[in-house]
């Protein structure tokens, strides 16, 4: 069963011995790895609750217009693809409804009542609620309408380079008075 003059240990190391001398060429990658963003260092500052790279306490959803981040009539893309951030809103601001007094105010997530499919801004939403869309400068609306309170946990942005703009989903908000206050964090991939 073995070669003449040899026995099962002797095999046995020498097969050892290929083996090991195989490992550091398993070790070494045949093609040079590009560097890559850790986006998993940037989840773990956020949920950590570690200095965000941008932020800001108090951004304004304003009840008559929207808003967005980083302000301006045309802000520059601000989440890259792996980049973690936190939207914390806060329910003490909240924005009034109509022109009257006796008018509703609501936090950020609005009635509670989904919005139809005619006569809203942004149906299937929740009426009279803070709205996040995302949007690429130039490219245009990247994915769908989301409730801005949805990103109040720390959140992978997977996609290509965006601005974050806000609205109100509300069929008349020339009438409306007030704004939501939240809270932004921006965790780089390219700084963790």
């Amino acid at each position: 069963m073995f070669p003449p003059g040899s026995s099962r240990r002797t095999v046995g190391r020498a097969l050892t011995c290929a083996a090991l001398a195989l490992v550091p060429l398993l070790a070494v990658p045949a093609t040079p790895q590009a560097a890559h963003a850790d986006t998993a260092g940037a989840l773990a500052a956020c949920r950590r609750g570690e200095a965000a790279d941008v932020s800001t306490s108090d951004f304004r959803v304003y009840g008559n217009g929207g808003g967005g981040i980083l302000g301006g009539s045309n802000p520059p893309n601000l989440l890259q693809n792996g980049d973690v951030f936190l939207l914390l809103p806060s329910t003490y601001y909240k924005v009034k409804f109509d022109s009257w007094p006796w008018g509703p105010s609501y936090a950020p997530d609005g009635n509670g009542v989904t919005a139809p499919s005619t006569g809203w801004p942004y149906p299937g939403s929740l009426e009279y609620s803070a709205i996040l869309r995302f949007n690429n400068n130039p490219g245009g609306w990247v994915g769908p309408v989301h409730q801005a309170t949805a990103f109040a946990g720390c959140t992978v942005w997977s996609g290509p380079p965006v601005r974050l703009m806000f609205g109100v989903n509300d069929p008349n908000p020339g009438d409306n008075s007030g704004y939501w206050s939240l809270g932004f964090y921006l965790y780089r991939a390219s700084t963790h």
